[in-house]
């Protein structure tokens, strides 16, 4: 007996044709009015007239049982409740099952935009080359599915569970160019069962054939993981829950303002605060700090000061307050008040600095207490989390194309319990979000302050971990920011407007 035929004993190679079944999505709510019909679906509602008797009572069939599509084109109302499904198509979901009823895979529809036809996709011939589309990727569902995955594709506007292990294994074998007949006998699938399998894979935007590996529709200057989490983060692509759904109410909360760390023995730094109207009369104007925003990649003789920074880090990102959330409310929370604006307040970024060259303070790492505008050391345990702080170090200055070397690196984190406890699929997408304005407040202050700002593109996450000591699945590096003194010369300010409007418009006209 060999491994694939012990694996997959449930479909043999006499096993008759697979049933098609035709169902409407679990969440599609069939109000019946007479011989009209509302549908109330996740994409919001129609209201269908003079459907007819018949016709809507087999809609609201459909909405309880799966029907074979055969027996959708019998009767005298067919031809009505066919035209609707077609026009419906992103409500109906397609089952490959045997003649018991036991499914192989199941095709949900997850974006309005999908167009599979209602009565089912054909067979792809036995003989066709096909493969697996590159954006296609296959995953386990939670444990009450056991025994079933989900193979889905940022381009395809269905999601497809496989129930039996033998489809699994049939999707695995298309991940090099094979013929249908080759993939269902790496699987262990009767070769008809293939054909129907890979007819509904293809049907619903996972499958490529031997002459496309489908040049026309790949966008070729997407990465997979890029064009997955901008599918997956924004609605339109995924039918998910979305939003500030509060969705781990049985986990605790994170809180606002995080306590000591680890390697946070011994006193802190406290760091000046600013003089009000001081800053006020120093700063130039907001329009000048903003024309005179630039990326400084070259440093003074003299390194930033330690007052330098706190003046900084209290202007950009220290926390102003801390609302109380409701103790009575399930899904309240504490609402952080900072410098720049952020979905929901959550307050999920932290700041740590990487400090070669600051006058005032020694070498090291420190976390930024943005409540009480303190820096509180983290003390390296060993020989590693030292070489964890060079390694950062040294990729800030890769980054700046080997051109300073850095005298204090900002390291932001996320603390994404923060986000993820109130936001679903969007948490990340925002904690992105708020780097960017962090990024840009950091700009400001240090241009206003005549400061070196740096921001950087790219983190070595696993080195800040260790040299932070954070756990990086719960508290990750999500930027990067560096800060020196600007060199000497004329202070970095706009004079005026500079653009190239004028240019453009003569070069249209």
């Amino acid at each position: 007996m060999t491994v694939t035929q012990d694996l997959f004993p449930s479909l043999d190679a006499n096993a008759p044709p697979l049933r098609r079944l035709l169902r409407l999505r679990p969440d599609v709510l069939v109000a019946a009015d007479g011989d009209d019909v509302e549908l109330t679906h996740p994409w919001g509602r129609q209201r269908v007239h003079a459907l007819g008797a018949a016709t809507v009572a087999r809609l609201a069939l459909l909405s309880e049982q799966d029907t074979d599509a055969d027996q959708l084109t019998e009767g005298p109302d067919a031809g009505r409740l066919l035209r609707l499904l077609e026009r419906f198509p992103f409500l109906v979901t397609t089952v490959l099952a045997d003649r018991d009823g036991d499914a192989l895979a199941t095709a949900v529809p997850i974006a309005r935009s999908a167009t599979l036809p209602a009565d089912a996709p054909p067979d792809v011939p036995a003989h066709t080359p096909v493969v697996l589309s590159r954006f296609a990727y296959l995953r386990r569902l939670p444990e009450q599915n056991t025994g079933a995955c989900v193979v889905e594709s940022p381009l395809a506007s269905y999601r497809v569970t496989l129930h039996q292990p033998s489809a699994g294994a049939f999707v695995a074998a298309l991940t090099s160019l094979r013929t249908v007949a080759q993939a269902a006998a790496v699987a262990g699938l009767p070769v008809a069962a293939g054909e129907a399998l890979a007819g509904l894979l293809a049907g619903t935007g996972f499958l490529e054939t031997a002459a496309g590996a489908d040049q026309a529709t790949d966008p070729a200057l997407w990465d997979f993981h890029d064009l997955l989490f901008h599918s997956r983060s924004r609605a339109g692509r995924h039918d998910y829950p979305s939003g500030g759904i509060f969705a781990h109410p049985d986990q605790p909360q994170l809180p606002a303002v995080p306590g000591a760390g680890p390697r946070e023995d011994g006193p802190g730094v406290d760091l000046p605060v600013p003089d009000w109207a001081q800053v006020v009369y120093r700063d130039p104007s907001f329009s000048e700090v903003l024309e005179g925003r630039r990326s400084v990649r070259s440093y003074g003789d003299q390194p930033v000061t330690v007052d330098q920074l706190g003046e900084l880090l209290y202007r950009a990102a220290r926390v102003r307050r801390v609302i109380p959330g409701d103790p009575e409310s399930p899904t309240a929370y504490d609402i952080v008040d900072r410098p720049y604006p952020a979905g929901g307040s959550t307050g999920e970024l932290e700041v740590y600095l990487s400090v070669a060259d600051c006058e005032g303070l020694e070498p090291g790492v420190y976390r930024y207490d943005a409540a009480a505008h303190r820096l509180q050391p983290r003390h390296w345990s060993g020989a590693a989390d030292e070489a964890a702080f060079r390694e950062l170090l040294t990729a800030a200055w890769r980054a700046t194309n080997c051109t300073v070397e850095p005298q204090v690196l900002i390291t932001v984190t996320s603390r994404f319990g923060r986000l993820s406890w109130k936001y679903s699929q969007i948490a990340y997408a925002l904690t992105l979000k708020h780097v960017g304005v962090l990024y840009q407040t950091l700009y400001l202050v240090a241009t206003a302050m005549g400061l070196g700002p740096c921001g950087l593109g790219s983190g070595d996450t696993d080195a800040a971990a260790r040299a932070l000591g954070l756990d990086w699945t719960s508290e990750s590096s999500v930027g990067e920011f560096l800060i020196g003194s600007r060199p000497d010369g004329p202070a970095a300010v706009g004079r005026g407007f500079a653009d190239v409007v004028a240019e453009s418009r003569e070069a249209v006209n």
